[in-house]
């Protein structure tokens, strides 16, 4: 009975873990007290986009530090963020305890060649705290939690039809609630923008999972109890 006992222990553990890591693998930063999870986007489809990416050291260095989290193609826009046709620019971003670092990475058209690379302006980056504190507070005033942060980025106002210089987005899925919120939000912390979308219930999946878990172990146990009892009746 112990032996049964103990198989089943075990795979109730195998099963729960993976569940419960996908709520604690992800980087957190604190920010203000305020705690960002945050969700890092996969970097291969960059790399996909041109060889510089692999072939220049500093990029590939750069995509290769676990601090890189984020990307986003930022289509013609020149160093400063204004809008210039002749490049393809991206930008690239870090986010660690000492704050955040967004690279802009300028490529010809046809993102073959590489134009330059240079660090986005720190009297910009160095509103982070201000912006994650009205991104949060978004959420808090509906006395709801930010959940996982999917995406922190500065773009420039012209490429999301906003009238300003550069704006912050910031995505964030919440999770008990099945939702994805992007928040565009001005320098000084005024929201500009908000999209909202509804996603497929991840916490109905990840309880479905553990449900279907135990009726495994269920059986399992049944099944091994089944046979003690016909050995020793036998």
């Amino acid at each position: 009975m112990k032996r049964q006992a103990i198989i089943a222990a075990a795979l109730v553990l195998l099963i729960a873990v993976p569940v419960a890591a996908q709520d604690s693998d992800y980087p957190v930063v604190v920010v203000n007290y305020r705690e960002l999870r945050l969700a890092p986007e996969d970097l291969t489809v960059l790399t996909a986009i041109s060889p510089q990416f692999t072939s220049n050291h500093a990029l590939s260095e750069l995509l290769s530090d676990n601090d890189t989290l984020f990307w986003e193609p930022l289509g013609g826009s020149d160093r400063d963020l204004s809008a210039n046709s002749s490049v393809s620019s991206f930008a690239v971003v870090q986010i660690n305890e000492t704050g955040f670092y967004e690279t802009i990475i300028g490529l010809s058209p046809d993102n073959q060649t590489l134009e330059w690379v240079v660090s986005l302006a720190s009297s910009v980056s160095t509103n982070f705290s201000a912006i994650v504190i009205a991104a949060t507070d978004f959420f808090v005033d509906d006395g709801r939690y930010w959940g996982l942060c999917e995406e922190v980025v500065v773009l420039p106002g012209h490429l999301v039809g906003l009238d300003v210089d550069h704006v912050w987005r910031l995505s964030f899925h919440l999770v008990a609630e099945s939702e994805r919120w992007t928040l565009c939000i001005e320098s000084s912390g005024q929201i500009l923008d908000t999209q909202y979308s509804q996603l497929p219930c991840q916490t109905c999946y990840d309880y479905s999972l553990l449900i279907a878990g135990a009726a495994i172990v269920t059986a399992v146990v049944v099944f091994a109890l089944a046979i003690v009892w016909t050995r020793r009746h036998q």
